[in-house]
């Protein structure tokens, strides 16, 4: 398993998400490179840099919140035994997600992270 890059994920009301991205973007002087809707979920997502804004209502948010953190790897595969080995715990079976597949687990300190293993480009 490599770990190709990370980023955090914060949390905002909707209508902070503008001002949110101007600032992570004049913070690391790099331009939102993506936004996704999950509209049947009531949640924007802006990727900028390092940090991933997701804007929602409590209620949207509140099944996602506990995840922090964001690890790319390669390969996902790898990444369950690895973590199972050294004492965490998987709150989601790695699945389908937009743009690749992803699991989320418990780390032993507490910290939840989602681990993505982008798609592979044809």
């Amino acid at each position: 398993m490599r770990i190709l890059n990370q980023a955090l994920r914060l949390y905002v009301d909707p209508s902070q998400l503008e001002n949110t991205v101007t600032f992570y973007e004049e913070l690391q002087g790099k331009p939102c490179e993506r936004r996704i809707s999950f509209a049947e979920m009531g949640i924007e997502v802006a990727v900028v840099g390092s940090f991933i804004l997701l804007a929602g209502s409590e209620q949207a948010l509140a099944p996602i919140r506990d995840s922090k953190a964001v690890l790319f790897v390669d390969p996902l595969d790898e990444v369950v035994p690895w973590l199972l080995g050294k004492g965490a715990v998987i709150l989601h079976e790695p699945r389908e997600a937009v743009g690749g597949r992803n699991v989320t687990a418990r780390h032993p300190d507490g910290l939840v992270a989602e681990y993505f293993e982008p798609a592979k480009l044809a």
